[in-house]
């Protein structure tokens, strides 16, 4: 019996992290296994070479660099994706291609070759898509407010605004997924929190774990 494979996505200082953490301990309390991946990773070669260098500024890398190390990063978990999925698992990931191709074709690299690429690489596809929906100057005013400084990505306004119409048009194309969810980031936690719950139980029921009940 397979599980369920549900992505949350967003800008940064959107929530995502937030949420994806609520959604997999209400799953747990339900007595439903879930296992979350959260990108870049801390694990693979790749998602070192992001989080420790690139995004802290201590190595420069071309749109096309960081566009396959971002793939690469996901492609080291796709056999671990897939047999979460078939034991029966619910997989949640904190951000997937999507963010990739929204950032780094918000940086220039090709949009449409971006798709191309990354279906080449053959990753597990979500059964829905969350997008978590804010304004740039709120998620910058969230990050400084958390963080007190922002990445190289975090701090760049401007390429925050492209890498929201890259969301957009993403959502509006209906890419990687035939359920994508769009959410207003400026609700409450609790409040997307519920309707993410609320589309999760309703996979839930139309999947094999049709008996199980996630408690709002």
């Amino acid at each position: 019996m397979d599980g369920i494979f549900i992505c949350i996505e967003g800008n940064d200082g959107s929530g995502k992290t937030t949420q994806v953490g609520m959604l997999r301990d209400a799953l747990w309390s339900a007595g439903i296994e879930a296992k979350v991946y959260s990108y870049p990773t801390h694990d693979s070669r790749y998602g070192r070479i992001i989080r420790d260098e690139f995004l802290t500024g201590k190595v420069e890398l071309s749109v096309e660099e960081q566009f396959l190390l971002y793939l690469l990063d996901m492609q080291a978990d796709k056999k671990k994706i897939s047999e979460d999925l078939k034991s029966g698992k619910v997989v949640i990931t904190d951000r997937y291609f999507i963010s990739t191709i929204a950032y780094q074709s918000a940086g220039k690299f090709d949009y449409d070759k971006a798709k191309a690429v990354e279906e080449l690489m053959e990753l597990p596809r979500p059964d829905a898509i969350f997008y978590i929906d804010i304004p740039v100057l709120v998620a910058f005013e969230r990050k400084m407010k958390q963080k007190g400084k922002t990445d190289r990505f975090e701090g760049a306004r401007s390429y925050l605004t492209k890498v929201g119409e890259v969301y957009e048009r993403l959502y509006s194309d209906g890419y990687g997924s035939g359920r994508w969810v769009k959410i207003d980031g400026l609700k409450s936690i609790e409040n997307i929190h519920s309707i993410i719950l609320n589309e999760v139980q309703e996979l839930l029921a139309k999947d094999h774990m049709k008996d199980s009940k996630v408690m709002i």
